[in-house]
């Protein structure tokens, strides 16, 4: 692992310690502070997967999803966009998803907004497989 990576999944747990307690994620109370929130734990739980760098100009697949919490507090997601000549990279978003631990310490609002609309992001994929979500992601890199 280069120094670089190693620098990266060690600020990733850095920052995603701040958010993880018992055996869930503590998310904040603003939608952006949620999405936000969201992002660093797929982060966390998908470091491998993950990359910090800018995104490459043409990205290998883009999906998005929308992600709510049903009424177990589990994480679900559907697809809103995917490239269908790259289903693994859409299984690779889902799993992202399925891996997460039930958010902890949600104000009663913001788990009905999670609950009834949930949030909306991007995985953007790079050629080697590798993703960044569009909350989290640098400015793409031009062609």
């Amino acid at each position: 692992m280069s120094s670089h990576t190693l620098k990266f999944v060690a600020a990733v747990a850095f920052v995603s310690a701040l958010f993880l307690g018992g055996t869930g994620v503590a998310f904040a109370q603003t939608p952006d502070q949620v999405k936000a929130e969201f992002a660093r734990a797929v982060y966390q739980t998908s470091a491998a997967k993950v990359h910090n760098e800018r995104p490459q100009p043409l990205l290998r697949a883009v999906v998005v999803l929308r992600v709510k919490l049903d009424e177990q507090n589990q994480w679900k997601a559907e697809v809103f966009r995917d490239n269908p000549e790259q289903p693994e990279m859409t299984r690779a978003a889902l799993e992202s998803v399925a891996k997460l631990p039930a958010p902890t310490g949600l104000t009663p609002r913001a788990a009905e907004i999670l609950r009834n609309e949930g949030l909306i992001e991007a995985w953007l994929f790079q050629n080697d497989g590798r993703f960044a979500l569009k909350t989290l992601a640098k400015p793409q890199r031009g062609a």
